[in-house]
């Protein structure tokens, strides 16, 4: 085992319980969801996780999220329902504004309908794998083969799942009775306690020895009830060499797919609109310049009392515009010469620039402007129809 760490901390999360039942805020599946895109963006593995496998995709809730991850080129969703899977295939598909606003890479997406204890080719060269409340629906026949379908062919970089912990029951019993198969839900063929699902992390790392795992949870318990953990435990297992470890055995490259195993069938599929920016790293630079100093005016002009009062001649602080710029590297030699090139004049460490007709032939720093704008309004639709999607849930 190893400890892990959430990269952004500890959840903000709160658990309240009243005369009538317990309440989570965010809810718990939101919980989930957060934990399993912090895992994914830790810096120690994004850049090499370009290929995430979910099983148990269900309404493709959790994928909403997924994709808004720049890094990963493939995605790939799996369940058994097959009537599930066509009800939601169209959710995956672009919206308006990934036309607009294009990812700096490719994505394709692709929606199968298969088993998790199955290997299939399309399984193959997975960077992550994730599973969120699926163990727990499937018989023992299927959750005995997860192991060498995971760990024994895809042998992917990380590994997340998650299942209800059954020692947290005791608090939901105290408002009602759990279902008559004795479980939170009606399809759970089992609910582990801690110490359960320990013992079944551990005989996989004893059987796949290049791989460590850790434990965490998520839906704190309510105060001074703490020994019953979390409602929902997570395990992550992470590949020995992504841990700086060497691994125990080599790498099977070529892993042979079980005689058994059924082929997937493809339900939908599409690739996401990406730009391609064939642009110097100087004409990258440039453009981001003039977006700075346009957005010195911007300000500049709304800070004056009156609208019909305007600057002719605005003086940047060269400083200002490095500090702005840190994130694409820029140096003050680079800005300097960037700046003579371009015949603006420098006086006082500062850039000065004149007032030009919007009209004229010259009005770059306007239509810099206009793409400035269009920027913040798509931002903003952005985070609203991700709002929208995990509304959905609730």
């Amino acid at each position: 085992m190893f400890c892990y760490k959430f990269p952004c901390g500890e959840f903000q999360t709160l658990t309240k319980m009243t005369e009538t039942g317990i309440t989570f805020d965010p809810p718990v599946y939101e919980q989930r969801y957060c934990a399993a895109i912090q895992i994914l963006e830790d810096s120690r593995w994004s850049n090499q996780i370009k290929k995430v496998v979910e099983f148990g995709c269900a309404e493709m809730r959790f994928f909403q999220l997924m994709r808004r991850i720049e890094k990963i080129e493939n995605i790939v969703l799996v369940d058994i329902d097959e009537p599930l899977l066509r009800k939601n295939s169209t959710s995956v598909d672009p919206l308006v504004s990934d036309y607009i606003r294009r990812r700096e890479g490719p994505l394709s997406v692709q929606i199968l309908q298969g088993s998790v204890a199955d290997s299939s080719e399309e399984l193959r060269d997975t960077d992550a794998v994730i599973a969120l409340e699926l163990i727990e629906h499937v018989y023992d026949d299927v959750l005995s083969k997860i192991p060498s379908n995971i760990f024994g062919f895809m042998q992917p970089k990380l590994v997340v799942f998650s299942t209800p912990n059954s020692d947290y029951n005791v608090i939901f019993t105290r408002f009602n009775p759990l279902l008559p198969n004795g479980f939170r839900h009606d399809d759970h063929k089992f609910e582990w306690t801690r110490e359960e699902f320990k013992s079944w992390c551990l005989g996989i790392v004893e059987k796949y020895p290049n791989y460590m795992f850790s434990l965490m949870g998520v839906g704190n318990p309510p105060k001074d009830l703490e020994s019953v953990g979390h409602v929902s435990q997570i395990a992550l297992f992470v590949r020995k060499d992504f841990l700086e470890m060497q691994l125990e055995n080599p790498l099977v490259t070529t892993p042979n797919l079980d005689d058994e195993s059924t082929p997937y069938k493809l339900i939908h599929s599409v690739d996401y609109p990406f730009y391609v920016d064939t642009r110097t790293e100087k004409e990258k630079l440039w453009t981001e310049v003039q977006i700075e100093l346009q957005r010195f005016k911007k300000m500049a002009n709304l800070s004056e009392n009156e609208l019909d009062s305007y600057q002719e001649t605005y003086k940047v602080p060269i400083g200002l515009i490095l500090d702005r710029l840190h994130h694409v590297g820029a140096t003050k030699e680079a800005l300097l010469e960037l700046l003579q090139e371009n015949n603006l004049k420098i006086d006082d460490e500062c850039v000065i620039i004149e007032d030009c007709d919007e009209e004229s032939e010259g009005s770059d720093l306007y239509e810099l402007s206009e793409r400035l704008s269009q920027d913040v309004i798509l931002t903003d639709q952005e985070h609203e129809e991700e709002c929208w999607d995990l509304n959905q849930e609730s």
